[in-house]
């Protein structure tokens, strides 16, 4: 049963354990970025081949709606709320402080967000997965 992250790709490529994996862009991948754009209409992704597919399957992979909503929550929410509270605590004690602080509780936040990108790539656990092999009549 597909569910709303489920993407139909075409196997281009095996390597290594890892099939690249090539897609038709639909109107709710317009700006994830979670694969590389090929082209206005197309989209690639590299994915472990968990399900020994081969070069020419057709493969269902899923990407969690939810995970897209958390990363992007990640990346836009903590450096904006970090930026808001230094602006807010810094301008009690003056207008530049405000400025300074708030420049650099972003950047801490930048920091944190490279922390926790490094281990949710150790655990894979923003990155889309193979769910099954597609029949030819499917």
């Amino acid at each position: 049963m597909e569910n709303s992250g489920d993407h139909i790709g075409l196997v281009t490529s095996v390597k290594d354990g890892t099939a690249q994996i090539h897609f038709l862009r639909g109107s709710a991948c317009a700006h994830c970025g979670a694969c590389l754009t090929v082209g206005d209409s197309e989209m690639e992704i590299s994915l472990p081949n968990t399900l020994g597919a081969k070069e020419g399957d057709r493969v269902m992979v899923d990407l969690s709606p939810k995970r897209v909503v958390q990363a992007s929550l990640l990346a836009y929410a903590v450096p904006l709320v970090l930026l808001i509270a230094g602006v807010l605590v810094g301008s009690r004690i003056a207008d530049w402080a405000g400025l300074v602080l708030g420049v650099a509780a972003c950047g801490l936040g930048y920091l944190i967000l490279r922390i926790v990108e490094k281990k949710s790539t150790k655990k894979k656990s923003f990155q889309p997965t193979m769910t099954r092999i597609l029949d030819d009549c499917e």
